[in-house]
């Protein structure tokens, strides 16, 4: 279960979309604090998309997780952790105020055991804090669009 958790996170940060999409259920339940914006029950193809489109055009990403607790009830199981998310685009200037963003954060993913391996049908962020350009997703927008 800590390598599902490993894998999404350094999946992410190497924009292997079809690898994290390998790691979800079809549908997941998403609560992402306001911070991404998808919540509820999502299709993992959705899930995946809308990853691509955010988290795609910023060019480095590091999570770090820290502290994992896992529980186990039969087929199913819960990860807690703490993460340490940073994101950074040299293209928004030169000050790290608004070239970089991270949020710390409590997260808990849920996973249930499928034919030979787990698969994360829930994640539920609760975000702690935050430094940074909070608005960096929008910024990469108007970039993108040469709005300003």
């Amino acid at each position: 279960m800590l390598n599902v958790v490993g894998k999404y996170f350094q999946f992410c940060d190497a924009k292997d979309w079809d690898g994290m999409r390998s790691l979800w259920a079809d549908v997941v339940t998403v609560d992402y604090a306001g911070v991404f914006p998808l919540e509820g029950q999502v299709e993992a193809e959705t899930l995946k998309r809308t990853l691509a489109e955010v988290v795609g055009p910023i060019p480095l990403t590091q999570h770090m997780v820290t502290s994992p607790v896992v529980t186990v009830d039969g087929d199913t199981a819960t990860v807690r952790f703490h993460l340490q998310a940073l994101h950074h685009h040299p293209g928004l200037g030169d000050d790290e105020r608004s070239t970089d963003w991270t949020l710390y954060a409590r997260d808990v993913i849920g996973l249930d055991r499928k034919p030979r391996r787990w698969k994360v049908s829930s994640e539920e962020l609760t975000l702690v804090h935050q430094t940074g350009n909070r608005d960096i997703v929008s910024d990469l927008t108007r970039l993108a669009t040469g709005r300003s």
